[in-house]
Formats: structure tokens, sequence, C-alpha cells
């Protein structure tokens, strides 16, 4: 199916209301070929815009028929893609009303192109009969040709005084002068089976207009333009233009208003009537079923500008798929191909892709998006990437040069664009432990602020309980002896213990003491030293007489000559010596005593007493740290009392860390709530028009917001599970017992236990302290199962209690109003993701607003979508074997209006709709 449009329905210029040099009133020149070759030269150099043109000449279409034969024959006319053929009558009754000379009414009759010349002649304008009374009463009644009504303009002419004839202009002038044509043999004419389809009946506004509003032509007026499909006008001005417009809709008649030139001058002269004069386009295939399209979407289809509609916005689209040749869809399968495709154009507005199942419409999308950064598909399979699929991307639809082409490789490329794979909304909204990653998509969707714990506060909350449980570390180190050593009264007996033992040993008395037991020490010692050498020396006599016994038996042998030594011829020494023990061991005894009573009284002082009274400056010393050890333990409890209840008690003069941590939560709420408000106060936005702003009101009418301090408490008894021993507490397996020992069930039971309860439970011999305090305490942790997200309603109810396919609509409609007004989006099948209600009453309306600012490609099988929504271009897939093709063109081509009806269930009834949308009013 090679289209002549493929790109489907784009806007083009077209004038219907243009003269020619054979129409009875011109102001060309004479109807010569010089003036003929002047005019077609006009024609041909109108701008590049103008694409339609309708051929207007009276009663007659002799002009036509030449532009025709010119364009055919001799090549003419290259720039203008459709003539149409257009005839002009004036009326002066219309609905069993007589007006007066003076009101007629022109109504023009615009015929499709592809009824032959010769039919229009022979079953239409030589069937008209009209009848004309002369002022001599003779009456004329013929067929209107150019012959009758020359016939009729000269019997006219013989009724006027000689004198008068001057004013009076040709034969066939004065006879289309008077010739008034009966609307009900027009419209009779028209019902001949070979016209039906085939034309379309338009107004002239400004004779309309002069039809004065009275009781009695009310009814009538609003009759005459109500039965007409369209209305002609020829403005000064757009303004005029909407001026006129504005008064037909305040009227409330038929207000399908068409700018012409009807034009009697060539562009070269300043008269308002002269050739390209026009504002307007029309959004369609240059051909007449392009036309009829207005009849159906006036609003989406007609626009009265001095420039394109298209660059009315900014905006990027993809522009054209070209597959260089046939290449399998997926490495390492054959079974499935693209077919050769040298181009696939793609219109920048709302494009739709249709075909039947297994026919390869959501296979193009997903393999386009496939090869882009970002962006997810749906298939099964490693895509075929070779570079034999081109895509053409336009930056800006401002210029035709501002183009990137991407061949199509694993090498994936960064286009900014939307897309929405099938089953995607589903999948993300339908789960429910999705709810806050949904949630978080909305957030960043609105760009609302983020929800941040405040850091300064958070690090003064780690700050301060980590200094808290420091210090309480500090206050329990123990000695061997199990004493609190930093404790404050601990340390106060130590202090009174040496200050009063300093005291006791500085003292006269005492100081006598420990100088006399230095001496009896001493003298003891010298006494203990005399003993033992008296002890040496006796021992050292009874030895030696010893020694010496043994040398006399060595040398006396057998002989015994000389006598033994008794021991006791040294009995007066050994006598002496015992004397002098004895008075040793009584002096030394006494000495014993005196000493033994001196260390009674300075029993607690474990060192040498000799050295004692040296030893006062470590004393002092040492008295001295324990005092500064007990102001620091001071200072360190006043601190730990200070920040206890700066962590855990408000007072009237403050609040706690643990509430301002509720409140920062809270403020979190605040914010977002407060982000949400300017996000939807659209009227605040002067970068949008009053269009846009309709568009986002529209979507974001039915959503609101609500902002939730989520306390998760099942992630919350996950985290504690981590912070209990399970060889010392029993409950680590059973959550139902860590619940009923913890009592946290909810977020108020959370706080409640930070203020009154932690303290006791950190304590426990069963947690592991450390964790359990940062899982509480430490916001990196805490954020696992307390966080801030805004909830989303839909129609007043939560996302949790829709259908999948309203929490679908509910992220479609944020992701558009988002991103309303910009980068191109592709969605593959939304009616299967969106609620059917949204789709009817609500995205077909959407699509046609937003396709004026952003490309909207759709893969669809809801034939409402394409239709309803007025797609400017369908592109038929289609799978013949196992070869994928694709073609293209508008809802006014009849093969895709074919397709559409074949392929897509209810195809029918969405034209029939569709048609019926802008029944004439009256």
């Amino acid at each position: 199916m090679n289209k002549k449009y493929p790109k489907g329905s784009e806007w083009r210029k077209w004038d219907l209301h243009v003269h020619t040099p054979s129409s009875i009133y011109h102001r060309y020149g004479a109807d010569t070929e010089e003036t003929w070759g002047k005019y077609i030269e006009d024609l041909e150099n109108l701008s590049s815009d103008f694409s339609v043109l309708g051929i207007n000449d009276y009663f007659f279409i002799d002009g036509y028929e030449r532009l025709v034969k010119e364009k055919a024959i001799n090549d003419k006319l290259k720039n203008i893609d459709l003539l149409l053929p257009v005839v002009e009558f004036r009326i002066e009754k219309f609905a069993g009303i007589d007006f007066g000379q003076l009101k007629r009414i022109n109504l023009h009759v615009i015929f499709s192109n592809e009824l032959p010349i010769e039919t229009i002649k022979s079953q239409f304008l030589q069937t008209l009969e009209q009848s004309y009374f002369l002022e001599n009463g003779e009456q004329w009644t013929r067929a209107i040709t150019k012959e009758s009504v020359q016939e009729l303009g000269a019997k006219i002419k013989t009724t006027v005084p000689p004198e008068q004839l001057h004013k009076y202009g040709t034969d066939l002038t004065e006879g289309f002068n008077n010739l008034n044509v009966k609307e009900e043999k027009i419209f009779e004419a028209l019902q001949k089976d070979c016209f039906k389809g085939k034309y379309l009946i338009a107004i002239g506004k400004t004779e309309w207009g002069d039809l004065k509003w009275t009781d009695a032509s009310i009814a009538t007026k609003k009759s005459i333009i109500n039965k007409a499909d369209i209305v002609f006008t020829a403005s000064e001005s757009i303004e005029a233009f909407h001026k006129a417009k504005s008064q037909l809709t305040a009227q409330q008649v038929n207000d399908i208003l068409l700018d012409c030139s009807d034009s009697h001058y060539l562009s070269t002269e300043t008269d308002k009537d002269r050739i390209g004069n026009c504002f307007t386009w029309i959004k369609a295939d240059p051909t007449f079923e392009g036309l009829v399209q207005i009849l159906y979407e006036p609003n989406e289809r007609i626009k009265i500008s001095n420039s394109n509609p298209n660059l009315e916005f900014d905006k990027p689209y993809i522009s054209n798929i070209t597959i260089n040749d046939d290449v399998n869809v997926f490495q390492d399968e054959e079974d499935l191909s693209f077919s050769k495709n040298e181009s696939i154009p793609l219109n920048q507005n709302l494009v739709a892709i249709i075909g039947g199942r297994g026919e390869g419409k959501s296979m193009l999308t997903d393999y386009l998006a496939s090869s882009f950064i970002g962006q997810e598909h749906s298939k099964e399979g490693d895509f075929n990437k070779n570079g034999v699929v081109n895509l053409s991307y336009h930056k800006s639809n401002q210029s035709e040069e501002d183009i990137i082409n991407f061949d199509l490789t694993d090498d994936k490329k960064a286009v900014d664009f939307i897309y929405i794979n099938q089953g995607r909304l589903k999948n993300l909204v339908e789960k429910k432990d999705k709810q806050f990653q949904l949630a978080n998509s909305i957030r960043r969707l609105a760009k609302l602020k983020q929800p941040e714990f405040n850091t300064e506060l958070d690090k003064k909350i780690r700050e301060s309980i980590n200094e808290y449980h420091e210090l309480e570390r500090f206050f329990e180190h123990k000695d061997e002896d199990n004493n609190l050593i930093n404790s404050i009264e601990y340390l106060e007996i130590q202090e009174k213990s040496i200050k009063d033992f300093i005291s006791n040993i500085t003292t006269s008395e005492n100081k006598d003491k420990l100088e006399k037991y230095s001496e009896n020490l001493r003298l003891r010692n010298n006494l203990n030293s005399k003993l033992k050498e008296l002890l040496e020396l006796e021992n050292e006599l009874k030895n030696a007489i010893e020694e010496l016994n043994l040398k006399i038996i060595k040398t006396n042998g057998d002989l015994k000559r000389i006598s033994l030594i008794e021991l006791n011829s040294l009995q007066k020494q050994f006598d002496e010596i015992n004397n002098w023990k004895g008075e040793l061991e009584k002096e030394i005894a006494s000495i014993s005593v005196t000493i033994s009573v001196v260390k009674e009284e300075f029993k607690d002082y474990k060192g040498d007493l000799t050295t004692l009274l040296n030893d006062i400056d470590k004393f002092q010393k040492s008295l001295s740290e324990i005092r500064e050890n007990i102001a620091v333990s001071k200072t360190r409890k006043e601190r730990l009392e200070s920040l206890k209840i700066s962590i855990f008690e408000t007072t009237d003069d403050s609040i706690s860390l643990i509430d301002k941590m509720k409140l920062d939560y809270d403020n979190q709420v605040l914010e977002l709530i407060k982000s949400w408000d300017e996000f939807k106060d659209v009227d605040s936005k002067d970068t949008l028009n009053p269009s846009q702003k309709s568009i986002m009101k529209n979507l974001l009418t039915d959503l609101e917001i609500e902002v939730k301090v989520d306390f998760d408490v099942s992630k919350f008894y996950d985290e504690i599970y981590h912070c209990i021993d399970g060889a010392k507490w029993r409950i680590k397996g059973n959550k139902e017992a860590q619940k009923n020992s913890f009592k946290i069930r909810d977020l108020d039971s959370f706080f409640e236990f930070l203020r009154k309860r932690y303290l006791e439970f950190y304590q426990n011999d069963g947690i592991h302290s450390k964790t359990f305090k940062n899982k509480l305490f430490d916001e990196l942790e805490r954020k696992k199962y307390l966080k801030v997200f805004p909830i989303l309603k839909y129609k007043g109810k939560d996302l949790n209690k829709i259908s999948v396919g309203q929490k679908g609509t509910v992220y479609l409609k944020m992701m558009l109003a988002t991103e309303a007004f910009s980068k191109p989006i592709i969605f593959d099948q939304p009616e299967d993701d969106l609620d059917n209600e949204f789709i009817m009453q609500n995205l077909i309306g959407l699509f046609k607003e937003l396709k004026q600012y952003r490309q909207v490609i759709i893969v669809t099988h809801n034939a409402n979508l394409v239709v309803n929504a007025d797609a400017e271009q369908v592109i038929v897939a289609s799978n013949l074997d196992g070869k994928l093709n694709y073609s293209s063109g508008s809802l006014e081509d009849n093969e895709i209006n074919s397709k559409i009806c074949q392929i897509l269930e209810g195809g029918e009834i969405a034209f029939e709709k569709r048609r019926n949308k802008y029944q004439k009013i009256g």
C-alpha cells in the first residue's frame, strides 16, 4: 500500500474561493491567453504553504476545466496538489422566504475533484431551470447555461430605454445580475446518486450577516446557515476573521468558518480580494475527503494563521523510520523479520499504529525504544541491532536542518522521549509492595520536594545519643575489685582517705614516731647483723674443732699418739657467745615491739614507712589527680543528665530531640503539601499559555495528594531482628513475642518507646546495643521502616482502593501533567493499562490537546483512540509469512479507513460516532 500522503494529515493552506479569468466578474484583465498566462504564473508563485484551490466562477466551471487541463497536460501548477470545482449561486429565496432584491445569499457548491467535469455540467448545471419575468410581463424559463444567461441579459436590456443602456454591462453580466436561482432546485439536482458524498454546501457569511434579525426571520436566518456545511468569508485581517467567527458562535449557528481570498485581482494588487490573501490552514490530505474532515473535527482541523500552525509550538519529534533491507527482528531467529521499507515518515502530532494480533505493531515500537538509553521493552529475546534500521529525530520542528539520524545498533543512543511499553503501567501499580515506588515515581514526576530528614538534626541526634552512651560507659567502668572507679561517690571516698592520711602523717607527734621508727629500724637491723655475725662465729668454731680432729686422726693412723681436741675446750668462748646472743635477742625483741606499734598506726599505708615522710608530695599529687577526676566526673555527670533531658524529655523551655525528630517528619509532610500546591497552581505558571493551562487543569482534575508519615511495623521488626542476641533472648525468631515485648505497633508507640523505654532495652543483655541504637537514631537506618511519601488520591480514593486501570490512569495523568509540552511519548496499548471510562471521557480529548505540543505515538486496538482522537497518521502493521510490513496514511484515506474498520473492533461505530458529533444546529 504505497500511499501518496504517507505522513498523514498535515497543515496546508486551502483557498476555496478563487476566481479565474473565465469568471463573470474579475479584475485580471480581458479573457485572453496573455491574461491566462499571467494568472497561472501568479498561482504558481504562491507560497509553498498553498496546496488546495477551490476554483469558483459563479455558475460555470470553464475556468476550473482549463486549470485542470493546464495541470494535467501542460504540467502547470505543480505547486498545487488539488483543484476543486466550486459553483456559486445567488439566491433570493431560501426556505420559502423572500428577502428582496438587495438581500440575496451567496450559496456555494464545492464538488469533489473525482467528479468528471461533464457530470457536473450535464447532471447539475444544465438541469437547473430558472424562471424570470421581464418588465413587459414576458416570462423567461431556461436551463442555466452561459448561452441562456446571455440571452436573458439581452432580453433585459431590450426593456431598457436607449439613453440608459450605457449604464449596463454585457449581456452575460446583466443576465447573471438578475438571475436568482431557487435553492430547492439546487438541492434537488444534488440528490442524484452520482453526487452522493461528492459535494459540500457553503454559505457566504457577509451576505447572510446582512439579513436582519426579526421575529419573523430568526428561524429562517438560522436555518439558512445551519443547512450549509461550511461558511465562507473573505476577511481583511485575522482579527476581523475571529470577530466574524465569534459572532456566529454567539448566535449559536454554524460557525465552521473558512477564510477565502475571493480573489478577483492578481496578487500584485492591493485589493483585499487578491490571489493569495487567505489565512485558512486545514490539517488534512489535499483531497476532497480531507476537506470533509473539517465537518467532524473543525476545531482540530482548521486554523486561521499567517504561518503554519505546526510552528506555533516548538517540539522535537521522531520524523522517519527507514528499514534499508530485510532484517531479522531477533538474533539467531529467522522466522520473523522487518521487510525493507525505504521510508516510514512520522507525523509530528498523533500517530496511531494498528494491526491484528501478531502483526508487529508493538514489535516496531519495542525494537525502536530498546535502542535508546533508559527505555525498557517488553519483548522476550535479543533484538537484532545491526544498523539496518535507521531512525531520524528532529530536535525541533522549527527547522528541517536540525535532524539527528541514528543507525540502530546495540550501542544505545541518547534521545529524550517517554516510552510506556505494553503493560508497564499495570505492572507498576498493581503490586501492593510497590506502593512506595509508585509514590516516589509520582513525587519525581511532579518534581515535588524530596522528603529529607534535616541533616543537621540527624547529626545532632546521632552525636547526642553516642555521647550519652559513651558517658554511661564512663561511669560504668570498674576495677578488679568491682569498684565503679569513675563514680563521684567512689572518687570522693578516695579523696577523703588520702586527704586524712596525709593530714595524719604530717602531725609533729606522728613525725617523731616515724623518725624514731626509722632509727629503731636501723638499730634493729644493726643488732640483727651482729647476731648473725655471732652465729656464724659459733658455727665456725665448731667446724674448726671437727676439721682439726680429722687431721689428728689422719696423722695418728693406727698409733693414736696425738689426743683429739675436746669440744668443751672452747666452752668459755661458747658461753660468752651465747650470753652476747641473748642480750642481742632481747634488745631486738624490744625494738620490734616499738616498730610494730608504729606500723599498726600506719597500717593503711602499703609502702615503706621509712620513706613515708619523703613521699608526701606523691600523695599530694595523687590527691590533686583525684580531685581533677572528681571535677571531670561531675562535669560529665551534669552533661549526662543534660543529654538525657535534651534527648528524651520535653520541658516548658525546650523540646527534646526525640520530639524534634517527630516534628521534622511533620515538617516534611507540610513541605510536600506545599510543593504539591505549587505544582497544582497552574494559573501561576507564566510559561504556559491559556490552552496549556487548561490541559494541565484537566490532567490534574480528580487528583489530590495526602502526605503520609509511614511507619512500616513489619519492616521495623525485620530490622529489630538484627538487634536481638538469640542465644540470650529467645524471642528473636518470634515476631509476635517481639511486639509484645517492645509494644511498638504504630508511629505514636514508636516515639513513646524512644522517650520512655529505649534506655531500659539498651541495657538488656539480649540486645546488641550498638546495632539497636543505630536502627533507632540513625536516619539512614530509620528510613528503612520510617519515611514520608505522598499518596495520590483519585476522585477522593486512595490508590490501593481503586482498580489497576484507574491506578494506571493516575500515573499517566501525572506523567503527562509534568511533561505535557515537551518530549515525544510512545504509548503501547494504553487501553490495557487504563480505566475505560478515562479513555472514553478524557484520554481521547487529552490526546487531541496534547498533540499540539508534543508528538504522541500510540499502539492500539481501540478504534475510539484512533478515530475520535483524530489521529493525524495511522500506520497499519501486517505480517505476511513472518515478514512485517508497515504502510501509513490519514483517516481520510479510504484504504486506511477500510483497514481501521477491518482491524479494529468497533471501527465503523467509531467513525459513525465521529460523523454524528458535529450535527448541524437548528
